[in-house]
């Protein structure tokens, strides 16, 4: 099965290091249903580039929405 050209796929390690945490953190973030579960191929588990995206977009929204007063 081959994914779509326009799918990245990251690993657990590509993930963690983009979002500076630990492997610990991350699974907890899933565990709480703050960070989207991963999909499982054979025994490799991946997140995609677009979720992890999105999350980082989530989490900064309200900083980047901000305005002087």
């Amino acid at each position: 099965m081959s994914l779509p050209s326009a799918t990245l796929t990251l690993k657990k390690s590509d993930v963690c290091e983009r979002l500076k945490i630990s492997a610990r953190t991350l699974e907890g973030l899933v565990k709480e249903g703050a960070f989207p579960p991963a999909v499982r191929m054979g025994k490799h588990i991946y997140w995609s580039e677009k979720c992890v995206s999105d999350f980082v977009i989530r989490m900064f929204a309200a900083q980047n929405a901000w305005r002087p007063i």
